[in-house]
């Protein structure tokens, strides 16, 4: 972009007091006029014209703002016939090669600009990156071509021996997936706590059992349940038949049926208390837990009760 300039004492220069407000705006325009077109103060006649008033055109050529053809100022050069021209205008303003020079000076900055902004972006740079494009394709292509070869076999991962599943003997349409088992359910360890808690190592092939024969839940199983405080806000039968109707419904297989299942319950524990309603009232037999008087009845109870076991309280 370039500018037409004008300098800080023009708004009182004798030649613009005398021209008037009217020639000195048709002056402004033709200047950036030229400048645009980078014309260095030659000015088509048809656009003076259309631009200016016969009487402002007037007035700019008397104080020698502006010239037409046959003038007399030393200085500048003659406009063609029917043009004028910018009274001192390459005084003020850069020529066309000036202009063209600094914008191609300008757009090689900015190239350079962006060119190193793509090498800090990129410090290998763009060869490198191809070059390791390529390698990683080809190593691809290599290991793709591997695995068609008739003569390329791959063992079966995490098996010693191939099973059922990776021969054509045996196979029957879909592989199913591992079911529960009702008859090898794995007891737990007395004394040992949370999920992991299991004692006999679990048989092998865990429980690939279909459901239809119903899931038992081992005493072990049990016995875990009511020693970590689960079996006191789940019904472990219904929470049991739930479990099986949940997973039959949506046909889906597990490794270890009897982790399921306990993950299952203390789920449902959680859940359980979650919904349990704070409250500082003692639970008594055929007492509804509202009011004072349920409230007084349940400290009176657990008095009694630290009474008898001895306490001084």
């Amino acid at each position: 972009m370039a500018w037409f300039a004008l300098d800080d004492g023009f708004d009182t220069h004798p030649k613009v007091r005398k021209a008037g407000n009217a020639a000195v705006g048709l002056f402004v325009r033709l200047g950036v006029h030229a400048t645009k077109h980078l014309t260095e103060g030659h000015l088509d006649g048809d656009i003076v014209r259309a631009y200016g008033t016969a009487p402002t055109i007037r007035k700019l050529i008397t104080v020698g703002m502006l010239h037409e053809p046959g003038h007399g100022c030393p200085r500048c050069p003659q406009p063609a016939d029917g043009d004028y021209l910018i009274h001192d205008y390459l005084d003020y303003n850069k020529s066309r090669a000036q202009i063209e020079a600094a914008r191609e000076a300008a757009r090689k900055r900015q190239q350079r600009g962006r060119e190193s902004a793509r090498r800090n972006a990129n410090p290998r740079g763009i060869d490198d990156v191809s070059r390791s494009n390529r390698s990683r394709n080809d190593a691809d292509s290599d290991a793709n071509r591997l695995r068609n070869d008739p003569l390329f076999e791959e063992e079966p991962a995490g098996q010693g021996d191939v099973s059922r599943r990776d021969t054509h003997e045996g196979a029957t349409g879909v592989p199913s997936p591992p079911l529960p088992s009702h008859t090898s359910g794995a007891d737990v360890v007395e004394g040992a706590t949370g999920s992991r808690s299991r004692a006999e190592t679990q048989p092998e092939g865990c429980a690939p059992i279909d459901f239809d024969g119903g899931f038992h839940v081992s005493d072990g199983l049990r016995r875990w349940a009511h020693r970590d405080g689960y079996a006191t806000l789940v019904d472990l039968d219904h929470e049991t038949a739930q479990f099986i109707s949940h997973f039959r419904a949506n046909g889906q297989r597990r490794n270890n049926w009897n982790d399921e299942w306990q993950k299952w319950i203390r789920r449902a524990h959680k859940w359980a208390a979650e919904r349990r309603p704070a409250s500082n009232v003692i639970a008594l037999p055929g007492q509804p837990l509202t009011g004072t008087d349920a409230k007084v009845a349940g400290w009176l109870a657990l008095s009694e009760q630290l009474r008898q076991n001895g306490d001084p309280a």
